[in-house]
């Protein structure tokens, strides 16, 4: 039991990431009920991180962009006044495979027309797969029980039978969840990716960023908590004992007694937190096995674009070698910016074999002069702490055997986080439609609303 003053409210949010504030700004602006936040680290923002370089230069670690189907995170930033921009600059895209980079998707025009054909039947076969898969609960998809016994990784070899064609489609695979598809669930990635709609997951998904970057979003909430925030406060015991009036949330900060609990946080990170009564089975299950996979993200920053007066295209993505490349320079060119990213389990784990990479593909694609930023600067999600990792990713199995307790309510405690939406799933939108639909959860119990109505 903590020793330090107790502070009760009617809601307490675990998380302030974007879907934790979320949860809590639609509380705070409903004005009927107290809310209180929170967070284990000493940020909001989750797995949204703005950050500033030694020269001034403001950079993004985490999720940067936006879509026009992101219908809820772009009205929540105009609600807050947070403005949009391009979210790259137009320019050509080039696709690599065997060292040869060509201007078209892939696969190429220059690439084995038996090759191409391949691709193509396998690609349409994959998006019809997609379809069948219902967003709100895919574990109840007409094949449910057979795809999720499969990888992504063995769906690829059954269904490709050229060495060219398959390292494409592992690519593209790869491109979207961010590591191996021979540990990925088939039935998670389906539904991944009907989550987002197929066309505009791979089309527009990165068509706007956000003035400031996306953490602003969580900033400007956070303002508006004040001290209805704790920050370096992890959960460590979240206490709902039938018959007691509150659920009683533990922190190194001090206890809180709440009516409702939102935890906002990856299914991972409750690993860290206590819970009594013991959750049921199956959300203890799904916590156990939660699995996570993330790109290391790097940007490099030159005194100025100078590969824009030389033809040279605006976005590279290898797929062979697993590195994807933006030009993301201000619009009126006063330095040169390149985002990137690579696997991790790409040739060289230690820092120096990784910066080396990275300067020789740079070097390669934009041409020598890039082989030397001005700025260099490498962020790996799995590495920190609270998070663990940026893309959740299931192996085979876990989504039918605890699918259902993705968004089930436990007593008075409620879930959000983007793992948990049906809509775009594993972006910055899950998160805030998550954290959404959990507070109109919560307001609804508070209203005396029965937990079976909730959703009505």
């Amino acid at each position: 039991m903590s020793k330090k003053a107790a502070r009760s409210v009617d809601v307490l949010v675990v998380g302030a990431g974007p879907s934790g504030l979320s949860a809590a700004w639609n509380i705070l602006k409903d004005g009927r009920y107290s809310v209180h936040v929170v967070e284990a680290s000493e940020r909001v923002g989750g797995r949204t991180f703005n950050h500033t370089l030694p020269s001034g230069v403001l950079i993004e670690r985490g999720g940067a962009w936006a879509g026009p189907t992101q219908t809820a995170l772009l009205a929540l930033a105009k609600e807050l006044g947070v403005g949009i921009k391009n979210g790259k600059p137009e320019g050509k895209t080039f696709y690599g495979f065997g060292g040869v980079w060509n201007k078209v998707e892939f696969p190429s025009d220059t690439a084995p027309v038996e090759a191409q054909r391949d691709f193509e039947r396998a690609m349409a076969a994959f998006e019809t797969l997609c379809r069948t898969v219902p967003g709100d609960m895919p574990w109840t998809a007409p094949a449910a029980a057979i795809l999720d016994t499969m990888t992504v990784g063995d769906w690829i070899r059954t269904n490709t039978h050229l060495e060219e064609s398959r390292t494409w489609f592992t690519g593209c695979i790869r491109k979207l969840q961010g590591g191996d598809p021979d540990k990925v669930s088939l039935l998670w990635m389906l539904h991944f990716i009907q989550s987002a709609n197929f066309e505009d997951l791979l089309d527009t998904a990165e068509d706007y960023r956000f003035v400031g970057g996306a953490q602003s979003i969580s900033l400007n909430i956070a303002d508006k908590l004040a001290d209805r925030l704790w920050l370096n406060a992890p959960a460590t015991l979240i206490n709902d004992q039938a018959g007691q009036d509150w659920v009683a949330v533990e922190t190194p900060r001090g206890r809180v007694l709440a009516r409702q609990v939102i935890v906002a946080t990856m299914p991972a990170s409750l690993r860290n937190i206590s819970f009594a009564p013991e959750l049921p089975t199956r959300h203890q299950h799904l916590i156990a096995e939660w699995g996570t996979m993330s790109w290391i993200k790097f940007h490099a920053i030159y005194n100025r674009p100078f590969w824009r007066n030389k033809n040279i295209g605006s976005q590279f993505l290898c797929l062979d070698r697993l590195v994807e490349t933006f030009d993301i320079s201000p619009l009126d060119e006063s330095w040169g910016e390149i985002v990137g990213f690579i696997l991790p389990d790409s040739p060289g784990r230690t820092t120096a074999d990784v910066v080396g990479y990275c300067r020789d593909f740079l070097a390669e694609v934009y041409g020598e002069e890039a082989n030397a930023p001005r700025e260099l600067t490498f962020f790996d999600w799995n590495e920190q702490p609270w998070i663990g990792g940026c893309v959740s990713a299931l192996r085979p199995g876990l989504l039918t055997e605890t699918g259902s307790a993705l968004r089930e309510p436990v007593g008075r405690v409620h879930w959000a986080g983007t793992e948990r939406s049906s809509i775009w799933v594993n972006y910055i939108e899950g998160a805030v439609r998550a954290g959404q639909s959990a507070a109109k959860e919560t307001l609804l119990a508070l209203s005396g609303v029965p937990a079976s109505e909730m959703t009505a």
